[in-house]
């Protein structure tokens, strides 16, 4: 990728996961990922995938307001923002498709929460890297296509804020500006929310992969459920994720 410009916030705004502060939103350009065929409109009934299909991961994009419905063709049940909190834009990971619908996994409690939106309100864009996190070894291992790019060390939710387990996607990538922040130099937001912690830090628990002021931390279960990766790894990752990348949590 290209020479970035980071927007800076002020560091007293909270950073709305389980692990605190809040970094700038990290840019997330079109030309980073390669726009997906469009699909069949035609396809009934529902196919459904899974973020751990080893092919490549579609991505819906939205530029406005994306209503969101329980079912096909049904009154929408409520209404996504153009971006996230953090302004990141809006990126949901397609895992079903009906004629003119797609499932998408939302980023909201509960857990593995879905929805369907109109696939002509979204722009589909597709993803070939996965993220695969091993709670029992500790390790992230970062998947492009059939071939390894990393595996790395990592630091685990302790044992009253475990790291949620399951079928997640990179909804927010964010910059500190500050390799000795506590979350590094980035950060990672994830769909992913803590089962035990319903707030903190003012925001609502959402989980997070990021950097690390405290190195010696990694491959210990000491975090408020986010998985911490050496800052040198959080590096590599700013440049190889992408909105919407996959994650399994397991």
């Amino acid at each position: 990728m290209g020479t970035r410009t980071w927007a800076l916030l002020a560091a007293t705004v909270a950073f709305s996961a389980a692990c605190g502060g809040r970094p700038a939103p990290a840019d997330d350009s079109a030309g980073a990922l390669a726009p997906a065929d469009t699909p069949s409109t035609t396809a009934s009934p529902a196919k459904t995938t899974t973020p751990t299909d080893s092919g490549p991961t579609l991505v819906a994009r939205a530029s406005t307001e994306l209503a969101v419905s329980p079912q096909p063709g049904a009154t929408p049940s409520h209404h996504l923002p153009a971006t996230t909190p953090f302004g990141s834009p809006r990126a949901l990971l397609v895992v079903g498709e009906q004629a003119d619908w797609l499932q998408v996994a939302l980023p909201d409690r509960p857990n593995a929460s879905t929805g369907w939106v109109r696939r002509n309100d979204v722009e589909l864009r597709q993803v070939d890297e996965r993220v695969e996190i091993d709670l029992a070894s500790r390790t992230l291992t970062l998947v492009d296509g059939d071939e390894v790019v990393l595996t790395t060390p990592i630091a685990i939710g302790s044992p009253d804020a475990p790291t949620p387990i399951g079928a997640f996607y990179v909804v927010d990538k964010l910059a500190t500006g500050n390799p000795d922040d506590v979350y590094g130099p980035f950060a990672f937001g994830l769909s992913a929310h803590s089962d035990v912690l319903t707030e903190f830090a003012g925001g609502d628990g959402q989980v997070g992969i990021h950097g690390t002021n405290e190195p010696a931390s990694i491959g210990e279960a000491v975090s408020h459920g986010c998985i911490r990766v050496p800052n040198d790894v959080a590096e590599v990752l700013e440049q190889l994720l992408h909105l919407g990348t996959p994650v399994t949590i397991g």
